[in-house]
């Protein structure tokens, strides 16, 4: 069925998603995912449980600092047929996927069909999750390796109480690899996000085939090897390129690497990981359930559609929250949400603030008002002044209030060390939310303009040039890299 982007025009479409809304919807919620189904809650709370178990493991292998996020939403349909309706679209028609993780700073979405929620199903969400889970390596780690490594994670499985099992064999690169050839690992380690390696449908098999099949005998196939992955990570971090930092890590040569590689690739069989966690992964977890109205359904659903890139759909189901739940916050959120993403600022700013005059609780909702005022107080695009008087404080109350309900909020640290700065007040305060924000988001290098900027205004050219360095390694967006060294020029030498 082809689902028209501008709206549900046709009748019947408009009558199949009033239906799903029609049905007993719940929130199911465990400690670090909120899932929202009309499915049945065994499904559901069986899901839930596998992700946490997951995570759990995850944290357990690579440390709690590893896991911060901002709680992850999960939308459970109970069929495949309702999922197409809240799918990206492609050429006009939804994508055929059985499930998809959307990352953001502000929310992290899976969406899934509960009947096609088996091992392959789970398997692409878990790949997915798995990117976000290593997005500290990610910024300098080579495609091939962000891909294989997430594969790997992807087949995880519990084995025992304190045991898991990574890198079982997908059945796919079997196949794939008795019948395509292998890349030179050179043209491997030359895909980029913009490579038609990537992105090319015809070209993706045999690049995600070999970039699992490297990592999977790098970390399983070849112990030798798996000691020598947290030097390669290093020797990438210090800005040498993929080939340089995999050839000194390993002290193979490609050629060699590459015999190596072919003859892995012909085994009959590929062994996996078996790991040992501290924590106990199959006590129980706790599920609150709760029952939810059509009105937030609406919400749950139109925010969604608007993650997906599907506006007008979304603006449909948040009017009809206003509708049928006109005392609600969450409509005005929904519809402040939506305006902030068409660029209409004072249309959000309007929408946010009914939001929190009728109760909102969330922190996106005081984040973004805090957002859109700044925003509406520029005199230019990108050029900001000192606020002054009600504006100001209450600009700092809503990105406080933000943080008081979510503490691992990155954006909110970020804006409001930019606050202090454009203030021109407690620059240390701001100093410190700012590298608050880049601890919780590493990935994110703009906020380390932020940082060297506050640094310049406390009069600290030293600590500003290091900051800066770390934004000029190649594997650093070209535009944000200019911008790095354009300003370290504009501080100049620092005096002896």
């Amino acid at each position: 069925m082809v689902i028209l982007s501008s709206c549900f025009q046709s009748a019947s479409q408009g009558g199949e998603v009033n239906s799903l809304i029609g049905k007993a919807w719940y929130e199911a919620r465990m400690p670090h995912f909120h899932t929202y189904s009309c499915g049945p809650t065994q499904e559901v709370a069986k899901l839930t449980a596998r992700l946490e178990q997951f995570r759990t493991a995850y944290e357990a292998l690579a440390g709690a600092q590893a896991v911060a996020s901002p709680p992850i939403n999960v939308i459970a349909f109970p069929d495949h047929e309702s999922l197409e309706h809240f799918v990206a679209l492609y050429h006009g028609q939804p994508m055929n996927v059985s499930g998809f993780f959307h990352r953001s700073s502000d929310e992290n979405l899976i969406v899934l069909s509960l009947a096609d929620n088996g091992s392959g199903g789970l398997e692409t969400i878990l790949h997915e999750y798995a990117h976000l889970l290593l997005r500290r390596n990610e910024q300098f780690w080579p495609m091939w390796l962000s891909e294989g490594m997430a594969d790997i994670y992807a087949t995880f499985g519990v084995t025992g109480d304190h045991a898991v099992r990574l890198g079982e064999p997908h059945e796919i690169y079997g196949k794939l690899l008795g019948s395509e050839s292998l890349m030179p690992l050179s043209a491997l380690f030359a895909v980029t996000g913009n490579s038609p390696e990537y992105n090319e449908r015809e070209r993706q098999g045999i690049f995600y085939t070999e970039s699992w099949l490297l990592t999977h005998y790098l970390m399983v196939g070849n112990p030798a090897h798996r000691a020598h992955f947290a030097e390669l990570t290093q020797l990438l971090k210090r800005g040498q390129n993929p080939e340089q930092a995999f050839t000194n890590a390993f002290h193979t040569p490609l050629p060699v690497m590459q015999k190596e590689l072919a003859q892995y690739s012909r085994r009959d069989r590929f062994d996996f990981l078996t790991l040992a966690v501290s924590a106990n992964l199959l006590t129980a977890q706790p599920l609150v359930t709760r029952a939810i109205g059509p009105a937030e359904t609406c919400f749950r659903l139109g925010d969604e559609l608007l993650r997906v890139g599907r506006p007008d759909e979304a603006e449909s189901l948040f009017l009809n929250a206003k509708t049928l739940a006109p005392a609600s916050p969450l409509p005005y959120e929904g519809l402040g949400l939506l305006a902030a993403e068409r660029g209409q600022h004072q249309e959000a700013l309007n929408h946010l603030k009914e939001a929190i005059r009728h109760g909102s609780k969330s922190f996106l909702a005081h984040y973004m008002c805090a957002r859109e005022m700044l925003l509406l107080s520029a005199p230019a695009p990108d050029r900001y002044a000192r606020l002054e008087g009600d504006t100001a404080a209450e600009v700092q109350k809503e990105l406080e209030a933000a943080l008081t309900l979510m503490p691992q909020f990155g954006p909110a640290h970020q804006l409001l060390g930019f606050f202090k700065l454009m203030q021109g007040e407690d620059l240390a305060s701001g100093r410190q939310h700012v590298n608050e924000a880049i601890q919780l988001e590493p990935e994110n290098p703009a906020y380390l303009f932020t940082l060297a900027e506050i640094e310049i205004a406390e009069r600290d050219p030293g600590a500003a040039r290091n900051t800066l360095q770390a934004l000029c390694y190649p594997y650093i967006d070209d535009r944000l890299r200019i911008h790095a060294q354009e300003m370290i020029r504009n501080i100049g030498p620092v005096a002896r």
